[in-house]
């Protein structure tokens, strides 16, 4: 389990935290409701639908795209090396400024004085399956329950596909974690972290482990059916036709694995009165 907290080099462990120590943090001091309940979202958008619906507990966003990406920096809390794949035009997954070590300390820190810690996860979307997987790991010993949105409806992959009417009826689906099934999901966190691959998606409810490379045939032969194209034109068309059809990657996902293509130099990239269009070089 990662049982430390990163200042500048130095390292705590988490059971010798304690909530003196943890306000010692440089990190901003937040007023808990009389609930204590912490809510975990992996997106900014299922962020400003809890805001909307007037929702009184700590929320904590950890869009930590655990989808895609070695998994090496989840110890130094740093999953900066996406940066480079993901920054095209305007899409920028980083552009409100996320810092992973901030609001893990603030997750740490307001965790050893929760009264529950509820997840909201999905079967259906690898990044929010996977945070689940990490938060069971990181906070074994605590009380955790966890929402799946497709248990709304099959077509609510995300908690961002939800309305705020239908936040109400999802909110009962509330499941508390028993001790065994935090321990499942925590080891199904370590083999994540022993396999190491750059690339996970989900099949029938399980994680896939599979090499960066898996789907850059597949990108290719599209592009080759395209030709010259819009790289809006061809996201959307690998969003709406996916490769493996139960994998259903978000924009910037796609936007990661063709950039890749780009830097790897088997696609080529050009700029035209500001719109992108990608090409196959070969």
């Amino acid at each position: 389990m990662y049982d430390i907290i990163s200042l500048e080099g130095d390292y705590l462990k988490l059971s010798e935290i304690t909530k003196e120590t943890l306000y010692d943090v440089d990190i901003q001091k937040i007023e808990f409701e009389s609930t204590s309940v912490i809510e975990i979202v992996s997106s900014d958008s299922e962020l400003g639908l809890l805001k909307r619906s007037g929702n009184k507990n700590l929320k904590i966003c950890l869009p930590l795209c655990l989808s895609i990406g070695s998994l090496d920096g989840m110890k130094c809390l740093k999953r900066t090396e996406l940066e480079k794949y993901i920054n095209l035009n305007e899409n920028k997954l980083f552009e409100n400024g996320f810092d992973f070590k901030y609001e893990y300390n603030k997750l740490i820190k307001y965790a050893n004085i929760a009264t529950k810690i509820r997840i909201w996860s999905s079967h259906l979307d690898c990044d929010d399956y996977c945070l689940l997987l990490y938060l069971c790991y990181l906070l074994n010993d605590k009380n955790i329950s966890v929402i799946y949105s497709e248990e709304l409806d099959w077509k609510a992959t995300t908690l961002g596909s939800v309305s705020e009417k239908e936040l109400k009826i999802l909110e009962q689906k509330e499941h508390i974690l028993k001790p065994v099934e935090k321990d499942n999901f925590s080891n199904e966190w370590e083999k994540l972290i022993k396999d190491n691959t750059e690339l996970r998606f989900m099949v029938n409810g399980k994680v896939i482990s599979k090499d960066i490379n898996y789907f850059d045939n597949d990108i290719v032969k599209k592009m080759e059916k395209l030709g010259r194209v819009n790289i809006h034109t061809l996201v959307a068309e690998l969003m709406g036709n996916p490769i493996i059809p139960s994998v259903k990657y978000s924009d910037w996902i796609y936007i990661y694995l063709i950039n890749r293509l780009i830097n790897n130099e088997l696609i080529e990239k050009s700029v035209e009165n500001n719109i992108t269009y990608v090409e196959v070089t070969r």
